[in-house]
């Protein structure tokens, strides 16, 4: 007895025994479990069935088989294994991304590495290490490249290459030393790399991909080393990877057929064209194989003419395409996880072990202020904690390990003013054994927030111990005005800054301190004192004496001298014009000083005690952020012109009636960052190409909400964190109007803003315009929204130049939708438009009419004062625009 009949016969034994069982003639007792299993036994029964009468030696459809193929096992053998090794190949694409990400997150970025590390991801995403990347901006050529040395020339040779192609036996061979090159062009670069047959060029999202790769190499290039923005590129590799690998494991098939077959092969899918449920010859004599899941046809494979046995090759094929299927499903939801971590909760580190104690994933980077932890290789051991806190973690694994538990806290890391808890979670199998661990580390917290009650019980000395501990860890760091605001916090003690002064003084703190320092030329170069006066220029020794016409102010401030911010009569006049035009100002540092007076002259700078030095560092990375795509509107210049309309309508007062100066500071600050990091294109765009940041926010306000998501991940670091002197309850409230505020610039909440606004107005004054927190909120984000349109409310010459700019990138947006074949966006006017200022005037006439002025118009009924000289440009503008139709 042969095995197959062995086999069958096994079956026909299970499939009476189960008949007999429902029939009542037999009786067994067996679990829910062994039932599944017997069912499943059956209908594989019936399938072996089924094959075995279609596919036996009688069968006429082997017969036709055999008679139009002819069948080569070695070969057949040989294209499996390389089918096998090509797929396994690209799944190990992921664990190499995941790899490269882990190394990017805990490596230190420098200019002798980043070459060695674009190397690494150019062999991932274009089969090989060697690459040619050179940029034509501004007229400035520059690049890098493991080819060459002679830039310029290389470049001077690409020009009449205009598309992307492949290029063979060409000039380009004796500069690149290479017989077959790609060369890739986008709209600024050309990225030069070799032929390689790798199966992903084929999806559409690749030419994203290079044009990340083109983005990474130009800032390495730049020396610009921003890790949050290299992980983020990673990982946007990585999911388009993902989103595509479905398509590529099939072209992974049909290139394995092509290469070793020597036949042509194609893959077509079941909406292209219907063909039959099983293994077929076409009317062309070509071999269909339908490929199926769960009874459902997912693709067909053709193939011209195999020499191979086709039936047995399907049996393969199925086999492989249902055990990727479920790889490719375990690889996609696991990704989803690790996105929903990343969304949900941005300030937790979340670091995934397996069973081993091998890291397999990590959420961000470590906090630059997080001192007490680092990460050096990919095992537990490399995690290094101060060993008290890693012999915690490592108990608690134990002990989750031996019991029941989901979850344990493992500790609290203190470090600063600050504490971050620890916890473990632990993932398990049906087994119940635990096959990963998760350490979170959750959002650091004030130190001291969770001991009122305790430090209330702390006798009179026990405090003044607790105070001069603190201060003079505090005093240390050279931040004197916060360890008063984290000892009155602490201690519940009702003193100034000068008591407590005196007080740690008489205590010998400040002394002893003083005593261990030594003032260098250094530091004193890098503290300066400085004095705004009104009349005298005498400032008195005795500070009760000074009078506020004497004095505007007096800081003291960590400020290098050559960064030193100072205002003359002319920067106030400039900043009391609503027209100012910031884009006159082409030197960086005086656009920074001309931010910083716009809190600096609302006297937020000292009302919330913002940190000179760090006010700078917050404002050079928010200028960074709007700048390095270099987009012609949603620029630097756009984020300051909405932040001055803003501050003109704070500096008119009308805000008083509704708002504190701390709403009024969120709103200025929100204003200034409400378009940051703005991809150039609009939201219609990013949802039809289905962008990370569409994919990320569900379509929802998308550009919006990755402002406002970038500013708060910028204030998360402690050296660009300008609210460290805010308490927690503060903290909340301005994250819930900023983001408010941000969202409301969406236009398309323009008409539900418009709508709004009148229904409120019309019923002044037998109810009050705000009645409730959402009232004033929405009245918040409504002012903002309005100061998002002031282009065409400045002088004619300034709305002439913002409608230009805005033209320009409307025009690179058509041009990329073009080039990715979506839906061309058919109000956006090109620039070489026939006639393009005359309909650039009637575009401009109708936004003014329908968009700007109602918003306008609105708002200076419910603030009464303050937008009278926008209104008046807003009439001449109309007037000027209609000498242009």
């Amino acid at each position: 007895m042969n095995l197959t009949t062995r086999f069958v016969d096994s079956f026909s034994l299970t499939d009476d025994l189960l008949t007999q069982i429902i029939q009542d003639k037999q009786t067994i007792s067996l679990s829910l479990r062994q039932l599944s299993k017997l069912h499943h036994l059956q209908k594989m029964l019936e399938e072996f069935q089924f094959l075995n009468i279609v596919y036996s030696d009688q069968s006429r459809v082997r017969k036709m088989m055999l008679t139009r193929t002819k069948s080569n096992l070695n070969l057949q053998q040989q294209l499996c294994y390389q089918i096998d090794k090509k797929i396994e190949d690209f799944m190990n694409l992921f664990k190499k991304l995941d790899s490269i990400l882990f190394y990017t997150m805990n490596m230190q970025l420098m200019s002798e590495n980043c070459l060695e590390f674009l190397q690494q991801i150019a062999d991932l995403i274009l089969g090989s290490p060697a690459f040619t990347v050179i940029y034509d901006i501004n007229k400035k050529v520059n690049g890098m490249s493991t080819h060459i040395k002679d830039i310029e020339n290389a470049y001077q040779k690409l020009l009449k290459f205009k598309e992307s192609t492949n290029v063979q036996g060409s000039e380009l061979d004796n500069i690149f030393g290479t017989n077959e090159l790609y060369v890739y062009k986008n709209k600024y670069s050309y990225l030069i790399y070799d032929v390689k047959d790798v199966p992903f060029k084929a999806f559409p999202d690749y030419r994203l991909i290079l044009d990340q790769f083109i983005s990474l190499a130009y800032d390495f290039q730049k020396e610009i080393y921003d890790k949050e923005n290299l992980v983020s590129i990673i990982r946007g590799i990585k999911s388009r990877f993902i989103k595509n690998s479905t398509r590529i494991c099939q072209e992974i098939i049909r290139q394995q057929v092509t290469e070793v077959l020597s036949s042509q092969c194609w893959i077509e899918m079941p909406d292209q064209i219907q063909y039959m449920n099983d293994l077929i010859i076409d009317q062309h004599g070509h071999v269909v194989l339908p490929v199926k899941l769960d009874k459902k046809i997912k693709y067909y494979i053709k193939i011209e003419s195999p020499n191979i046995d086709m039936i047995t090759f399907s049996d393969y094929i199925q086999q492989l395409w249902q055990r990727l299927t479920y790889q490719l499903k375990d690889l996609k939801n696991e990704e989803f996880l690790k996105q929903m971590l990343e969304v949900n909760s941005p300030n937790k580190l979340y670091i995934q072990l397996d069973g081993e104690g091998n890291i397999r994933y990590q959420s961000c980077c470590i906090p630059d202020s997080w001192y007490f932890m680092l990460i050096k290789g990919g095992s537990l051991e490399d995690l290094q904690l101060e060993q008290v806190n890693k012999q915690s973690l490592i108990q608690k694994m134990q002990e989750l390990k031996s019991s029941a538990k989901g979850a344990v806290s493992v500790c609290q890391i203190c470090f600063g003013d600050k504490a971050v808890d620890v916890d473990l979670f632990a993932k398990r199998n049906e087994e119940d054994d635990i096959t990963d661990y998760y350490i979170v580390f959750n959002a650091p917290k004030k130190k001291f927030e969770d001991d009122h009650r305790i430090s209330a019980q702390l006798s009179s000395e026990s405090k003044l111990q607790e105070l001069s501990k603190a201060a003079l860890i505090n005093i240390k760091m050279e931040k004197l005005s916060k360890a008063c605001i984290v000892m009155r916090e602490y201690l519940k003690v009702n003193l100034t800054d000068e008591e407590i002064i005196d007080l740690l003084k008489e205590k010998d703190v400040l002394k002893e301190f003083y005593n261990q320092q030594s003032i260098t030329d250094d530091i004193r170069s890098s503290y300066v004192m400085e004095y705004y006066k009104a009349e005298s220029s005498k400032v008195m020794k005795d500070p009760v004496q000074r009078s506020q016409q004497q004095i505007i102010e007096t800081e003291i401030t960590n400020i290098k001298k050559f960064d030193l911010y100072t205002l003359d009569a002319n920067d106030i006049s400039n900043l009391s014009d609503y027209s100012f035009d910031i884009t006159v100002v082409q030197d960086k540092h005086e656009q920074l000083r001309y931010t910083w007076a716009l809190f600096h002259l609302c006297n937020f700078i000292d009302l919330y005690q913002i940190n000179k030095e760090v006010f700078y560092q917050f404002t050079v990375i928010v200028q960074e952020k709007y700048s390095y795509r270099q987009n012609p509107f949603h620029n630097f210049d756009h984020g300051f012109t909405v932040a001055h309309a803003c501050y003109y309508i704070i500096k008119s007062k009308s805000m008083n009636q509704y708002f504190d100066k701390f709403i009024q500071f969120t709103a200025l600050l929100s204003a200034l960052c409400h378009d940051i990091d703005h991809t150039g294109r609009n939201n219609h765009f990013e949802t039809q190409k289905l962008s990370k940041l569409a994919l990320r926010y569900n379509d929802e306000s998308v550009l919006e909400n990755h402002h406002a998501s970038v500013m708060f991940k910028i204030l998360q670091k402690e050296k660009y964190n300008i609210l460290s002197s805010l308490s927690q309850d503060q903290f909340q409230i301005f994250r819930k109007y900023a983001i408010a505020n941000i969202l409301g610039t969406d236009m398309k909440k323009h008409f539900e803003i418009v709508k709004q606004l009148e229904l409120k107005l019309s019923k002044l004054p037998d109810e009050p315009f705000i009645q409730k927190e959402e009232d004033k909120k929405f009245l918040s984000s409504a002012i903002i929204h309005t100061c998002d349109l002031t282009m065409q409310s400045k002088t004619f010459k300034m709305a002439q130049k913002w409608s230009n700019r805005i033209a320009t990138e409307f025009s690179d947006q058509v041009a990329e939708e073009k080039q990715l074949s979506l839906p061309i966006t058919q109000h956006f006017l090109p620039l070489g438009t026939p006639n393009f200022n005359q309909l650039l005037a009637k575009q401009e006439i109708s936004f003014i009419k329908f968009i700007v002025k109602p918003a306008y118009d609105l708002t200076a009924q419910v603030l009464q004062t303050g937008l009278e000289v926008p209104l008046k440009n807003l009439e001449d503008n109309l007037k000027e625009w209609e000498n242009y139709k």
